[in-house]
């Protein structure tokens, strides 16, 4: 893993949709009370280059994507007027909602708009003060948690008469998603696809009940290697994957495995568990990509921090990670996740309860995607450890994912 940055200041992405749910960009939240929020925009630095290089890269669709990044503009950077040339293909200027409309910093967004980057203005409700800068915007954010129904409708009419895209942030559930698709709106931002889809007396759908049952058969303490073998061999395509997994540069073999008993051999039970487990979570086509991509981060951030923490099993903090998104990926509660899958009651505690070690690193990551700094650094030790594990994670996360994708030739 790369070491931390000098500055060791935390930074997570959060994705931006379009109406297909592909992700089409990410923002960038930064803990800036505690950095030199110039450095992270100096074009030249190593900090700029980790954040073009690791945090606007995916896979999705079976290729290697770059999408632009969001970045907001502080007050001092915005009133010093002066901004080190970054790929502008490469990022969105975000100008805050809270941003404090001087001559000065309207200067620079009118310089920032000539020199050719593409601006956002976030939380628009019609304020006096940042209506003279839509002329200026590709993207404007409504917040329809502080925006009247009514209100957001008006909004969107209004601002389908100018040329920017109009994105709704801090969208909580698929319901209002719909809402807002129904709106007409471009973007869409918002912790909505982190919530299961919960309807009363609603079945799983046969793909979720195999789901279930395989997540059952590998996850009981008393399956055996043997076992897990004759389970996956039903399966061609998880077995084809596995033999993909074993055969790529994560393994370094010299000779290619062809049979499921080489790979079952070579990798051991808890890699053949792990894998199994991975592949089986990552294959639903009914969810966005997104899920599949922040579960193995998730996974890959525990694993990494109970390393590094020396009290957990770095195996079972995976297993934690990855396991911690299955109520959104069946649209079940949780409750019921953990009645059916047997599960270590280690695992069960610190998905349930965030009780235990694990439970701890399982809540210090998902204070983390949520950018709640606060929070999160009375959970940490070592913030550096911690950003550089995330971004290894992105990393780690892309591969993955090409890994498992089918071959499109």
């Amino acid at each position: 893993m790369e070491q931390p940055l000098s500055t060791q200041v935390l930074m997570v992405r959060q994705p931006i949709f379009g109406a297909n749910l592909k992700i089409l960009a990410y923002e960038l939240l930064v803990d800036l009370e505690k950095v030199d929020d110039e450095s992270l925009l100096d074009g030249d630095s190593e900090t700029s280059k980790i954040l073009l290089n690791t945090y606007t890269s995916l896979s999705q669709d079976g290729a290697i994507r770059r999408v632009p990044l969001f970045i907001s503009l502080s007050q001092q950077v915005l009133q010093k007027g002066y901004i080190p040339e970054l790929p502008k293909k490469q990022v969105v200027l975000q100008i805050p909602s809270d941003t404090q409309m001087t001559a000065q910093v309207f200067g620079t967004i009118q310089m920032l708009s000539q020199q050719g980057y593409r601006l956002a203005l976030d939380g628009f409700a019609l304020q006096a003060d940042k209506v003279p800068l839509l002329k200026y915007m590709r993207v404007v954010k409504l917040d329809i948690q502080t925006l009247p129904l009514d209100k957001l409708k008006k909004l969107r009419l209004v601002l389908s008469r100018s040329r920017a895209k109009v994105l709704a942030q801090n969208i909580a559930n698929i319901k209002e998603l719909n809402q807002c698709k129904q709106l007409k709106f471009d973007l869409f931002q918002g912790p909505f696809i982190s919530r299961p889809v919960r309807v009363l007396g609603k079945k799983l759908p046969g793909n979720s009940v195999a789901l279930l049952q395989l997540l059952q058969e590998l996850q009981k303490p008393s399956t055996d290697i043997n076992a897990i073998e004759a389970l996956i061999i039903l399966d061609p395509v998880l077995t084809y994957k596995i033999l993909r997994v074993v055969n790529s540069a994560a393994y370094n073999l010299t000779k290619k495995i062809e049979s499921l008993n080489q790979a079952v051999v070579m990798m051991g039970l808890d890699q053949v568990r792990k894998w199994a487990t991975l592949i089986a979570l990552s294959s639903n086509d009914d969810k966005p990509e997104e899920l599949s991509r922040n579960m193995l981060v998730r996974g890959r951030l525990c694993s990494l921090l109970a390393e590094q923490q020396g009290d957990a099993n770095p195996e079972t903090a995976f297993m934690v990670g990855i396991l911690s998104q299955l109520d959104v990926l069946m649209d079940i509660t949780m409750e019921d996740v953990l009645k059916q899958v047997p599960l270590d009651d280690e695992i069960k505690e610190a998905i349930g309860q965030k009780e235990g070690v694990l439970g701890d690193i399982l809540a210090s990551v998902e204070c983390h995607e949520q950018g709640d700094w606060d929070r999160l650094e009375t959970m940490i030790s070592n913030k550096g450890f911690f950003e550089a594990a995330y971004r290894h994670s992105l990393t780690w996360a892309q591969y993955t994912m090409q890994t498992l994708t089918d071959d499109k030739d």
